[in-house]
């Protein structure tokens, strides 16, 4: 197997979380915006951060310019999980293809998720050696994680899955669920494969948590 990386590029956050006492939203929701690297593909997964923001956090966590990205891939369709994207044009960019085609029948006509939409594409079941589609369905209908993967340890990037470690700790899904049923399934695969752990909206964690939580 090649060598793989992934790396945090910029840390989200929700725009209201219960676990730190607040009340209503006090602040601009953001994805967690991971780096995978192996063999030839460079991909950026949620590029939710403003292009600046993204821009700055690639070249210091990675040395990295925008152009050197190949994929681009949305855990699911959320403008804070894909408001940056466009810093990636160059990019192939793509999504699980059941949440393309609810993605589609969903966003308002002229919303600005539709330029996104007409031109991303079906994301391959393998983006490279150890780097595969994981999906993860029940937050949106087609929500899909990323397993990052190499002899040793295994890695989740679980996008809204997992929303926060704080969440994660207390096998809370969040309030808002397409399917709850459906979420807690994925969510009980994500806890029994991963070793580490890159939520939606929080910084990398270790999962040692081998049972259920839910």
């Amino acid at each position: 197997m090649s060598d793989v990386w992934a790396d945090v590029l910029a840390i989200g956050s929700l725009a209201q979380n219960h676990y730190w006492h607040e009340k209503t939203p006090v602040r601009r929701e953001y994805a967690t915006a991971t780096l995978v690297r192996s063999d030839d593909v460079v991909l950026v997964v949620d590029p939710g951060w403003p292009p600046d923001v993204l821009r700055a956090a690639l070249y210091y966590r990675s040395g990295l310019e925008p152009a050197a990205v190949t994929h681009v891939f949305l855990t699911h369709f959320d403008p804070a999980h894909f408001g940056g994207i466009g810093l990636f044009a160059g990019a192939a960019w793509s999504m699980y293809e059941e949440e393309i085609r609810w993605a589609e029948a969903e966003a308002p006509a002229g919303d600005a998720g539709r330029e996104v939409l007409a031109r991303i594409g079906e994301a391959p079941e393998k983006f490279a050696p150890g780097v595969d589609l994981f999906p993860t369905f029940g937050h949106t209908p087609g929500h899909c994680s990323l397993l990052v993967y190499t002899a040793i340890q295994s890695l989740i990037v679980a996008g809204d899955a997992v929303l926060t470690r704080d969440h994660f700790e207390r096998g809370d899904l969040g309030r808002r669920q397409w399917d709850l049923e459906k979420a807690k399934e994925s969510f009980q695969d994500v806890l029994e494969i991963a070793d580490l752990i890159v939520p939606g909206h929080d910084n990398l964690f270790v999962c040692r948590t081998p049972g259920g939580l839910l």
